[in-house]
């Protein structure tokens, strides 16, 4: 195991939260989401697995959490049925289940395309399937995910949705800040100074252009990865400046994030840009058919249906900068699928399918295929049960946040817009995904969605852990303490029983 300078930095944030709070964690684990390109741990043991920066600081954040019962409580009542933290529960382990048994029974009964591990580069072989060190690493991140998502949803339903959300506001502003230092040192030749945060032995396509335009990747390492996110971020806050959230400068933040996604040059962040944005759309005339609109609603609606036209065309009368834009979506958007980066990636899709098809429906396993889109992987891995279990969790999801009407508006704006950026999410990975765990970042925007959905969670028992001396288990006794860390099921229990006749009931 080789610990590069940032795992050790991280190293000592992620002690410095376990002794802080859990404010400092969720911050780290955000901004951490940012880091696509660095490693924390190398893993030569593993064929030169990275263990990524957002992976390591989840550790840590979940010792905190088992170091303080209350917050543990409140993770595991997220996870009660029918709640969307049952079905992400349900896909993350029937997920991990293929990844141990589905690569052995069909071992030799299809070609794929995998991930090939070495300790210099990772790149992408056809083979036939067998069980790889691909299938324990996704199975790792499947379960960081899924652990990402209970401890945000449980410290958010305890009343830390605000600081989810300002975390999730700082992460978009450190994200631009990556993009302008990518930009700057690209122009000057002096690319190298990122090199702490790239050290990771992925392919880096940091050096790219299109028709002249710098391919922005700010601290991922490609375009589309870095698009991925600054839609995630746009997305939510976008949605926090609309239903007027209590912060400064989220209309900027939101327009400078719109900004970089043009200038990124990625056809997944302008395809779902666009449709994420009508999306927003929808929802602001929606407010404004049941007069529940407020003049940022109606100003969203007048930049998107009068401002952008007019801009467009008037960028248009000028034949430099047509001529410019247009080579640009040609280039990225009309002829992508002839490039060979299109047909390699729909080469991976079609052997993706027959892999679908020759493993009778059931998929070859987490890990075992690459793709070039969440739902083709999605199929090739966990095959079409999985596949209806994820689309359960969305479905569950979606419907839980919009049938809760009784949020204060701080809370009813985090969690549309943790709804929103997590669709958006979806939709991006759809696009261009190759394998089916969606990342940190969607956990932490699901979970916060979820936990909105679900409501604030009153304390079923005295909260022992706000006081409690840090670095000490829950004692068990005849004390107020007694039965903390069993609570949880008992709080399964209760929102089970809430839940039962599909209505909502504060526990």
């Amino acid at each position: 195991m080789i610990i590069e300078p940032i795992g050790i930095l991280l190293a000592l944030v992620g002690i410095y939260t376990m002794a802080a709070g859990m404010s400092v964690g969720v911050y780290s684990l955000c901004i951490c989401t940012l880091l696509g390109a660095a490693a924390a741990l190398i893993l030569p043991a593993l064929g030169g697995a990275n263990v990524q920066p957002s992976h390591f600081a989840l550790v840590f954040l979940t010792a905190a959490v088992a170091l303080r019962p209350r917050t543990f409580s409140a993770s595991l009542s997220c996870l009660s049925y029918p709640g969307p933290g049952f079905w992400f529960t349900l896909f993350i382990l029937y997920s991990v289940l293929t990844a141990l048994f589905l690569p052995r029974i069909f071992a030799g009964a299809t070609i794929v395309y995998s991930l090939a591990r070495s300790n210099e580069v990772h790149r992408i072989v056809s083979t036939p399937l067998s069980p790889t060190t691909s299938n324990l690493t996704q199975s790792v991140y499947m379960l960081g995910s899924f652990c990402c998502f209970a401890i945000i949803a449980g410290f958010a339903r305890l009343g830390g949705m605000a600081i989810v959300a300002r975390a999730l506001v700082a992460t978009s502003v450190v994200c631009l800040a990556f993009a302008l230092a990518d930009v700057a040192t690209y122009a000057t030749n002096t690319a190298d100074l990122l090199s702490i945060i790239r050290n990771a032995n992925y392919r880096m396509l940091n050096d790219g252009n299109i028709e002249g335009f710098k391919r922005i990747v700010g601290s991922f390492p490609e375009a589309g990865a870095f698009g991925y996110t600054a839609l995630a971020l746009f997305t939510f806050v976008l949605m926090l400046a609309l239903e007027d959230f209590p912060g400064r400068f989220l209309g900027v933040i939101a327009s400078a994030l719109a900004l970089a996604l043009v200038l990124c040059t990625s056809t997944t962040a302008y395809v779902a840009s666009a449709m994420m944005g009508l999306v927003v759309l929808a929802f602001c005339v929606v407010r404004i058919v049941r007069s529940t609109a407020t003049s940022r609603h109606l100003t969203y609606v007048a930049v998107c249906l009068f401002a952008l036209p007019l801009l467009i065309m008037a960028v248009m009368l000028i034949p430099a900068a047509s001529e410019s834009i247009s080579n640009l979506i040609h280039a990225t958007v009309t002829t992508k699928l002839d490039s060979q980066s299109g047909e390699e990636r729909m080469r991976w899709n079609a052997q993706a399918l027959n892999s679908f098809i020759d493993t009778s429906g059931m998929g070859a396993g987490v890990g075992s295929i690459r793709a070039s889109s969440f739902i083709v992987a999605l199929l090739a891995n966990v095959g079409i049960l999985g596949t209806v279990i994820f689309f359960a969790f969305m479905v569950s999801l979606v419907r839980s946040v919009l049938r809760r009407n009784d949020g204060s508006g701080i809370e009813k704006a985090v969690g549309l817009a943790a709804l929103l950026s997590s669709v958006a999410q979806v939709t991006a990975a759809s696009i261009s995904a190759g394998a089916i765990d969606l990342g940190p970042l969607f956990a932490i925007t699901a979970g916060l969605a979820a936990a909105y959905a679900l409501g604030p969670l009153r304390d079923p028992v005295p909260s022992a852990d706000q006081a409690a001396p840090f670095f000490a288990f829950p004692r068990f006794g005849n004390g107020p303490e007694s039965g903390l860390a069993l609570a949880g099921l008992a709080l399964v229990r209760q929102e089970s029983l809430a839940h039962r006749d599909g209505g909502h009931r504060h526990v």
